[in-house]
């Protein structure tokens, strides 16, 4: 995050662009994160979809996923405002929030497998197309409207973050799910997948490897200081992160509590925490459909924080790189829109949860951590150390202290690089076999790992290309300077 803000502010261009002043044959970097971009924009905004529809359906005096008597439900339902029901064994049944998670907004039960995805659901694409409204309302005008709605959607996370804690504080059982929060399992430092989880989302919520920093440091103040930026920044986010997972981990005790049952039953699942486990503790607080529209208010501001500067930062790019892009800005805003939203169509059909989950594990995860690498051999060692901390003490009159100097240099490259190669080795198939049958998972992993390749492939070509053409240059101003020379020994033998 500090090499990026240091870089953005410095040469003040796009993440494409820049990269021919930092280092011209890794120009292919910039390429790299434009495509890891759009596949964010054509997958993530599904799930702002997802949170919408639940804020529209909080408005009911009782939110719809309380009880089970719903025309969706099955007969293994169970709720927690229902004694019957509760008798069931929850391993052999669903909860009522489980079951319209999914029977009821996704009808996952209408695609049985990933190659049968089913038809659109237009109440989806509705709440889709209102995402992508609001995203083009914050960027239509550049950086200053975005800058303007990130206030709005930076601030309410944490005011209602405030509310939702002082209401889990006074739930019974908390205190089993705050244990489980912040009691530590070392055997889990063993597994990969947790340390490829904990990049990826520090990839994510701070922004490095999405040229997001890059962007928004090209507006900076020239002279702002890089380092109080990034440590203030990061900070913050990780405060933020602990604040959260304390308000679901309390809810998760809660929940526990009512069940009779183990806190880790409830953590196993994905998404399923926040559209599953969490809106159903909400069901048991008095003013549930309050705390409901609140809760889905704040994953929505969190999730378009995220997204604005995203598409901000690839209209950045592009227009920086092709001039002729920036001549029309709202209509070039625009498509930077439309196209991920016309992209985003498969996550919006009954089995569009599978196309969501495929997405999200192969779009970024090992792509992203290949970026950043290159990004670090980039800076740190073929633009040179030196370089970097010339312009940085050029910026803000200090040159970086030998914390970042060997940290961007040796630390970070060598973690990245562990990472990205056990991504590969440590890659489990069984991740996807609620797919299909066992060829479908694995034509799955083909197409992901070829997804993958595709966002880290223009590095590599770009980096050959540069070195053919520039070799071909040289090779016709040696040829030309040999013709001319040629040509003044003929005049002055003439002579």
């Amino acid at each position: 995050m500090y090499m990026e803000l240091a870089i953005g502010q410095y040469h003040r261009l796009g993440y494409i662009t820049i990269w021919e002043r930092v280092c011209p044959p890794l120009k292919g970097i910039g390429y790299a994160m434009l495509i890891i971009n759009f596949y964010v924009l054509s997958y993530y905004n599904t799930i702002i979809a997802w949170s919408i529809h639940y804020f529209f359906a909080s408005f009911n005096a009782v939110v719809p996923w309380t009880y089970c008597k719903n025309s969706w439900n099955t007969d293994n339902c169970y709720s927690l405002h229902d004694k019957e029901s509760l008798n069931f064994t929850h391993n052999a049944s669903c909860s009522s929030a489980d079951e319209y998670f999914e029977r009821r907004m996704l009808r996952s039960h209408l695609s049985p497998n990933i190659n049968q995805l089913g038809s659109l659901q237009w109440e989806l694409v509705g709440c889709s197309m209102l995402v992508f409204l609001l995203i083009y309302l914050s960027i239509f005008k550049g950086v200053r409207t975005a800058g303007k709605a990130i206030w709005f959607t930076a601030l309410v996370p944490y005011f209602v973050l405030v509310i939702l804690l002082l209401r889990s504080l006074t739930l019974d059982g908390i205190f089993e799910g705050l244990k489980y929060y912040v009691a530590p399992t070392f055997q889990s430092l063993k597994e990969y997948g947790v340390w490829q989880a904990a990049a990826v989302q520090i990839f994510f919520s701070l922004g490095p490897g999405f040229g997001v920093l890059l962007s928004y440091a090209s507006f900076t103040d020239s002279h702002d200081k890089v380092a109080h930026t990034a440590l203030i920044a990061s900070l913050v986010n990780c405060s933020t992160s602990l604040l959260y997972g304390t308000v679901v981990f309390a809810g998760l005790g809660y929940l526990s509590f009512r069940l009779k049952s183990d806190v880790r039953q409830f953590t196993e699942s994905n998404m399923g925490l926040v559209f599953v486990v969490y809106p159903e503790i909400l069901t048991s607080i008095r003013g549930a459909p309050v705390f409901s529209m609140l809760f889905f208010i704040m994953l929505i501001t969190l999730g378009l924080d995220s997204v604005f500067a995203g598409a901000e930062s690839v209209y950045t790019a592009i227009a920086d790189e092709f001039p002729i892009f920036a001549r029309r800005p709202r209509l070039s805003r625009a498509l930077v829109v439309l196209i991920p939203f016309l992209a985003s169509f498969s996550t919006l059909t009954y089995g569009g949860k599978n196309i969501v989950h495929f997405m999200d594990f192969f779009g970024t995860s090992p792509s992203i951590m290949f970026v950043v690498l290159c990004e670090l051999i980039a800076t740190a060692w073929l633009y040179g150390m030196d370089r970097f901390s010339n312009d940085v003490q050029t910026m803000t009159g200090q040159k970086p202290n030998i914390y970042w100097r060997i940290t961007c240099r040796y630390i970070a490259p060598i973690i990245l690089c562990v990472l990205y190669v056990c991504s590969f080795i440590q890659f489990d198939k069984h991740e996807f076999d609620s797919f299909g049958d066992a060829k479908t998972v694995v034509r799955v992993s083909i197409a992901g790992w070829t997804m993958s390749t595709i966002s880290a492939l223009p590095i590599p070509i770009y980096a050959i290309w540069w070195y053919l053409t520039r070799r071909e240059k040289t090779l016709s101003q040696q040829t030309t300077k040999t013709v001319v020379t040629e040509r003044i020994d003929e005049q002055q033998s003439f002579i």
